[in-house]
């Protein structure tokens, strides 16, 4: 699966970085946004849960609303090959280098799925993000922490941020404030 332009001779891998939440997502993964398209840069966000709908969006900073590519797709239709064809299709077109997803493993924390089942499905989802980072994108996936919902699959979440390069915390603490939000999202 290759997602760089074709301009881009040499590629480099992306990383993969985890945000951690136990609150509510909405304000993060705005304020999360505005920080990642600050410069200019383009975003593309994989939506599973909703947020990013256009009244949202139009709130939010004005980097956001520039520099936003907005694909929903439902809880559990990260293996989907019509989505990985709209994300290469948008990163083609918007030469996007970061790719924020956010909700894609709330399904796994259904009971009606078993643990077992959860578990393969992570692997999957996860040679996904690292053939993605192979690509050149930076990919970020934003991940509840908290929640009766999680029971004991709350290793899904770990070993999701085993696998990435970087995992932050949210709310920040009052350190990464005061460095600057370039460390928050370095």
């Amino acid at each position: 699966m290759k997602l760089v332009s074709k301009t881009m001779l040499n590629t480099t891998e992306g990383k993969l970085t985890v945000w951690r939440t136990d609150g509510p997502l909405d304000d993060m993964i705005f304020e999360l946004s505005a920080n990642l398209t600050a410069d200019g840069d383009r975003l593309i966000v994989v939506d599973a849960t909703g947020y990013f709908d256009p009244s949202r969006v139009s709130r939010a900073a004005a980097s956001v609303a520039r520099s936003l590519h907005v694909l929903r797709t439902s809880p559990g239709a990260e293996l989907q090959t019509a989505l990985w064809a709209g994300l290469r299709s948008a990163q083609q077109r918007t030469q996007a280098r970061r790719v924020l997803f956010v909700g894609v493993l709330d399904h796994l924390y259904d009971r009606g799925i078993l643990t077992r089942d959860a578990a393969r499905a992570l692997g999957r989802i996860k040679l996904v993000l690292e053939a993605l980072t192979r690509s050149g994108l930076d990919v970020i996936v934003v991940c509840k922490t908290d929640g009766s919902e999680m029971g004991a699959r709350s290793f899904l979440v770990s070993s999701l941020c085993a696998f990435a390069q970087e995992v932050h915390r949210w709310p920040l603490t009052p350190e990464e404030y005061i460095d600057g939000t370039s460390a928050a999202i370095a």
